[in-house]
């Protein structure tokens, strides 16, 4: 039986197919996300891109922003404990044109302590922690998350949208209009200093801190130049004060995961606040699906 796993988020497709010991024999990566594809096409799409893998007795495993309400098959949530099983044993299933068998793996949510959800960096986090580990691990990103691991299983997550709030404030907000044009980002004092008044709160909560990147700008306290690195230091620095005093983090040592150089950055941000961290491997996704491609169940 041909296994394959589809990473199909907003912008991105990626998939993997597995040899018959579990080892992945093929990679296809392609800007072919759900925002891409135009009135509900997806098995066209997912014909085009790896459709020479594709044959009757195929399992072909979905995860990400094609289970959305936005994308192909919406599924459910697993709620806490969440394993990879689990994932596997609550997917809906569907027929392929081709006869293959389509298995839409759910989401992972948080109803208390409050709501939260996320699809997709689950998988990260199954091939970042050992199955029987206990762990916390951090993800950075547009939608950053801090993902509390007992026993191998996600117990509990807090999202940040730490990387949206800076392009929006970067784009569309007062603070960024001071921002010169071409401004270089190789600004390390500026995303220190903004990291650790981030961490520490200038008294006035988030929305003050923020304010003050432009208001600092305009007393001199320091050029223009500085003010988007700054931004993202005060952004990160406040996103790591509430990871850490989360129900997810508390009185665990993060373990960061995910692309190359924002892993590096919030590496910067933990050795500027003095904090302890560790990083995670660095295919974390493809450690994830590789250990949900051999997995059985009920669909196996």
């Amino acid at each position: 039986m041909t296994r394959i796993v589809v990473d199909w988020g907003s912008s991105n497709f990626r998939a993997y197919r597995f040899d018959s010991e579990g080892g992945i024999s093929d990679r296809h990566q392609a800007e072919a996300g759900i925002l891409t594809v135009r009135d509900g096409a997806f098995e066209d799409v997912l014909e085009r891109e790896i459709g020479g893998w594709i044959d009757p007795d195929a399992e072909i495993l979905l995860s990400g922003m094609i289970t959305s309400r936005n994308g192909w098959v919406e599924t459910p949530y697993l709620e806490p404990p969440a394993t990879l099983q689990g994932l596997k044993e609550k997917a809906l299933e569907r027929r392929a044109r081709s006869g293959a068998r389509l298995l839409f793996l759910p989401g992972v949510c948080n109803r208390i302590p409050q709501p939260d959800v996320m699809r997709g960096e689950e998988i990260q986090v199954f091939g970042a922690a050992l199955p029987d580990e206990d762990a916390l691990i951090v993800l950075p990103g547009t939608h950053s998350k801090w993902v509390s691991v007992k026993r191998g299983a996600i117990t509990r997550f807090s999202t940040f949208l730490t990387g949206e709030m800076f392009a929006l404030l970067r784009q569309h907000s007062i603070v960024g209009r001071l921002i010169p044009t071409g401004a270089s980002s190789e600004r390390p004092q500026a995303f220190r200093a903004g990291v650790t008044f981030g961490f520490q709160g200038g008294g006035g909560g988030l929305l003050n801190d923020v304010f003050t990147v432009r208001a600092g700008a305009l007393l001199g306290s320091f050029p223009p130049e500085d003010i988007a690195e700054r931004l993202s230091g005060v952004l990160i620095g406040e996103e790591i004060r509430a990871g850490l005093a989360s129900a997810a983090g508390a009185g665990r040592r993060p373990r960061l995961v995910g692309e190359a150089a924002l892993v590096s950055r919030y590496r910067t941000a933990f050795e500027e606040l003095g904090l302890p961290c560790d990083l995670g491997p660095d295919h974390a996704a493809v450690a994830g699906f590789r250990r949900l491609g051999l997995l059985g169940g009920k669909h196996g």
